[in-house]
């Protein structure tokens, strides 16, 4: 006796997968949980960090986290991102 179970496609070496990107582009931003309630933002060095202080999130510019600075609170993890990400692009461009 015999049986067959169905296999995820990603699994399955019959069936080829969709090709992932393997490599982001080099200046995308991303974030990396660096503690319990912390966040470092990423361009292609850190930028900035994200802390969640209930029940907002700080958004801080700088490196290292002790030297950086507070420059705004939000309610969205995703807004907070951006607003780091906005002021750190300001900053390049000066």
């Amino acid at each position: 006796m015999s049986a067959k179970a169905p296999i995820a496609p990603e699994f399955d070496s019959e069936c080829p997968a969709d090709q992932v990107e393997e490599h982001a582009a080099p200046d995308a931003p991303h974030t990396e949980r660096v503690d319990l309630d912390r966040y470092v933002v990423v361009i292609d060095a850190p930028v900035g960090y994200v802390e969640w202080v209930a029940p907002v999130f700080v958004c801080y510019a700088g490196h290292p986290y002790r030297n950086s600075e507070e420059i705004a609170q939000t309610h969205g993890f995703d807004e907070a991102v951006k607003l780091v990400l906005d002021h750190a692009s300001r900053k390049r461009a000066l």
